[in-house]
């Protein structure tokens, strides 16, 4: 006999010595859930073998799916591969079942059509960190940089991209290098069909914040965020996940759009990326959003803050007030290096992360953890 049979036995046994359930679970060193379970199989039952497990064979048989909802399911997946910028996950094939007007399996039976027939491709897994993060901002938009890339004779580019965090709305914006020359225009078409964001977070790119000869001055990118109320969030370096939902959008760009086709020219690139964003922003669909596109999303915007004015980018744009925000991971050494400086902290911030905010109109660099503020230190940037 198992042990785990005894032990049933002996709940019964010690229970009509008087014992209690309490008691019982402690000399057991079971729960007393596990208890009260066996009591009452005993007490409603006249199997003599009342202790012993049960099988695991399923009472029922589950009906088996049908072949041919199998064979619409492989079909719709097919087609759906070969339309161009088009997810082809279980969600898809839902939806254009609807689309159809045919009645549609359950999601979970799309899976397991897909995986029995090996039609699920394998996700990266991305390293994280259990150290806690800084995640409080709202209203924000991550960009990126992918490049460069290469066309028919060589010709190199960058794809800029840009998307909302909330709504997955975004932007792809071919551009021939990755100065804030070729950033800035593409960062205001986003802000006039979209909409202005409070947070602009980006990784630590030189061309996104300036120079390292001059790393206390702003550069165009960031004197036309700031000047339009808009805070630049740096996350730190080396830990591309930071910016989880840009990434996983760049990698979508690559898999629905720019590795499936040809393109001739610059031009061409630009007009067909135009096209994939409006295809984009009206039909993929997104979990984390209950399965809506980023265009049924905007629906519920009521509102929208537009970039309505024309800035001139050949005139230098003045900054007066603002703030810059980085976070920053605080190692051993307890040394915060930002913009070529180094600055010692407390030990209470080892092996953590900071949140850093230059305050531009007070020459102040603040650090703070969970809203706490642990030092002030003076930092006058270059606003003219």
């Amino acid at each position: 006999m198992e042990q785990e049979e005894i032990l049933r036995q002996e709940v019964v046994r010690l229970r009509l010595l008087g014992e209690s359930v309490k008691s019982i679970s402690e000399q057991l060193n079971r729960s007393r859930q596990w208890v009260h379970k066996w009591l009452k199989k005993h007490n409603q039952t006249s199997d003599t073998e009342w202790y012993k497990s049960g099988s695991n064979i399923p009472k029922t048989i589950v009906r088996k799916t049908s072949e041919s909802q199998e064979q619409a399911v492989i079909e719709i997946r097919r087609r759906l591969s070969n339309q161009p910028y088009a997810q082809t996950g279980a969600i898809s094939i839902l939806y254009e079942f609807e689309r159809l007007g045919i009645p549609p399996p359950s999601v979970t039976t799309i899976n397991r059509i897909l995986k029995r027939n090996n039609l699920i491709e394998s996700s990266k897994v991305k390293r994280m960190k259990n150290t806690e993060y800084p995640s409080h901002f709202l209203g924000v938009q991550q960009m990126d940089l992918i490049g460069p890339r290469y066309l028919k004779g060589g010709f190199r580019f960058y794809f800029y991209n840009i998307i909302d965090t909330e709504n997955h709305f975004a932007g792809v914006y071919p551009i021939p290098d990755k100065s804030a020359e070729s950033i800035v225009p593409c960062v205001l078409d986003y802000w006039k069909s979209y909409q202005i964001p409070d947070f602009l977070q980006m990784d630590n790119e030189l061309s996104f914040r300036g120079s390292n000869r001059h790393p206390r001055g702003l550069g165009l990118l960031m004197r036309v965020a700031i000047s339009n109320g808009v805070s630049p969030i740096f996350i730190p370096p080396a830990e591309p996940w930071r910016n989880g939902v840009i990434e996983k959008f760049n990698d979508n760009v690559g898999k629905y759009f720019y590795n499936i086709q040809k393109f001739a020219s610059l031009e061409d690139l630009q007009y067909k990326a135009k096209s994939f964003t409006l295809f984009h922003n009206e039909n993929h669909r997104y979990s984390s959003q209950a399965n809506r596109t980023p265009n049924q999303m905007l629906k519920g915007i009521s509102n929208k803050v537009l970039l309505t004015k024309d800035i001139d980018l050949t005139q230098k744009i003045y900054i007066d007030e603002g703030r810059l925000i980085f976070i920053r991971f605080i190692r051993s050494d307890l040394k915060l290096r930002l913009l070529n400086e180094t600055f010692t902290v407390k030990s209470i911030l080892k092996y953590s992360y900071v949140t850093v905010e230059i305050i531009l109109e007070k020459f102040i660099l603040v650090v703070e953890q969970n809203s706490i503020i642990h030092h002030i230190f003076p930092f006058p940037m270059s606003l003219p």
